[in-house]
């Protein structure tokens, strides 16, 4: 896997720490933001930038995503001007083949690693007494330790959980082979944390939302061997954080973006960070009103030449999603035959194209092809080769972007790159726009 380091998530809340590293001092604790609701009793956040008062787009007329763990060379799984405080930047951080954020859990705060998936709805991590998790970030989630944590009873069970011996238990499955188990609880919860090492801000804690998440009680494949502690589903469910913390006026919209990079990024919640973007942000509706990100892919194009798949087949089954929480990008099954052709086309017959490690020189390597996702409206997103090469090796790269798929299409985080993805629940719309993503030219 190409080398890729910190990424970065920019939460919108006008109190989250700039990037340090941890040879620098910990800033002190920030004010009280401006925006403090003294008859609410914390700020409303309303970060919503011309982005946010576009003309909402008409919305068009699921089966269940699965994630999985397909590479050759290593584990994948599918399941970011004004100053960094006033922009409420924080870091996020890279495992193997995902994006992580740190978040904090209960009262004191203890701090937890999550995946951040557009692709789940759950969000998970293990609990104290768990004998079959990994070693990950952090120290398990102790419960016990939160003067403000609730067990949930049978009565309170949410988001397809099933009541065994008087607790809410929920679990998910991945066709991988991995999967967890987890008890529902209930605590407060905030996107923060400086880096790595540091304790949370003071300053931040104001954005703690009462949250529902699973304790986990047992983790097979995967979610053992992965860095992040656990994952936070981010696609449009109610139970997600982002509408949770709409719901509990922390938040002004019900919606964010993130913008991935090699080597950085930002994310915002609450609305777009147009500080990073290099062309006005273009939108695409929601084929559907919930579930998952899912747009209308009309065609795909390589080197500006539309490889010649019928509508149709981009987008049956599930539709196509944008899922944060995958590393590569799966088209359809269907479409391989024209891809691969128009790929020889713009590469040459040999070597044939395939997921695994291709020998290419230097000077084929620089004219690896654009390839162009065009949605409903006409919006057009271009990927570079650098963002689904992957160097593995001298003279040797691996395409991440596989002809696999049963139904449907699933555009992953290397779809993403180097772009703000804007996800609008509130609007029943998608954003994206060419963006310089690194956290750092924020500052």
């Amino acid at each position: 896997m190409a080398a890729r380091t910190a990424i970065a998530v920019a939460l919108l809340a006008g109190l989250a720490a700039p990037l340090t590293r941890e040879d620098r001092s910990l800033s002190p604790a920030l004010p009280v933001p401006e925006n403090y609701n003294s008859t609410l009793g914390w700020p409303v956040l309303d970060f919503s930038g011309a982005e946010l008062d576009a003309p909402l787009p008409k919305a068009h007329s699921s089966t269940r995503l699965h994630k999985r763990n397909i590479s050759s060379t290593m584990r994948r799984r599918r399941l970011q001007a004004p100053d960094a405080h006033q922009g409420g930047l924080t870091p996020l951080f890279m495992g193997i083949g995902t994006h992580y954020a740190h978040v904090y859990v209960g009262t004191p705060a203890q701090r937890v690693s999550v995946i951040v998936d557009t692709g789940s709805h759950h969000t998970a991590f293990p609990c104290a007494g768990c004998k079959s998790c990994g070693k990950h970030t952090d120290p398990y989630f102790e419960p016990s330790r939160s003067s403000t944590l609730v067990r949930l009873d049978c009565s309170k069970c949410v988001a397809a959980a099933r009541c065994v011996a008087k607790t809410c238990q929920v679990s998910q499955s991945y066709t991988e082979g991995s999967s967890w188990k987890a008890v529902q609880m209930k605590d407060n919860y905030y996107v923060g944390g400086d880096d790595a090492s540091a304790p949370p801000r003071a300053g931040e804690k104001w954005i703690a939302t009462p949250f529902v998440f699973g304790c986990q009680t047992y983790e097979t494949g995967l979610f053992r061997t992965q860095k992040a502690d656990g994952i936070m589903g981010m696609s449009m469910h109610a139970q997600t954080l982002v509408p949770t913390m709409r719901q509990a006026n922390k938040l002004g919209h019900n919606s964010f973006a993130m913008c991935f990079m090699q080597g950085g990024g930002t994310m915002a919640l609450g609305g777009v960070d147009t500080r990073i973007h290099k062309e006005p942000m273009q939108f695409v509706p929601l084929a559907k009103n919930s579930g998952w990100f899912t747009v209308q892919l009309k065609d795909v194009l390589l080197n500006g030449k539309s490889i010649g798949v019928p509508e149709s087949t981009w987008n049956t089954g599930k539709g196509t999603i944008v899922d944060s929480g995958t590393t590569d990008t799966y088209l359809p099954r269907r479409a391989a035959e024209q891809f691969k052709r128009a790929w020889h086309a713009a590469m040459g017959p040999s070597p044939k194209y395939a997921n695994s490690k291709l020998a290419y020189t230097a000077a084929q390597a620089a004219k690896f092809p654009t390839i162009t996702y065009v949605f409903a409206g006409g919006v057009k997103v271009d990927v570079e080769g650098k963002a689904y090469m992957e160097k593995a090796g001298a003279g040797r790269w691996v395409p991440r972007v596989y002809l696999t798929e049963a139904s449907g299409t699933v555009l992953g985080a290397n779809f993403m790159e180097d772009h703000d993805c804007f996800f609008d629940a509130e609007r029943r719309r998608v954003g994206f726009a060419r963006a310089d993503c690194d956290y750092h030219s924020l500052k």
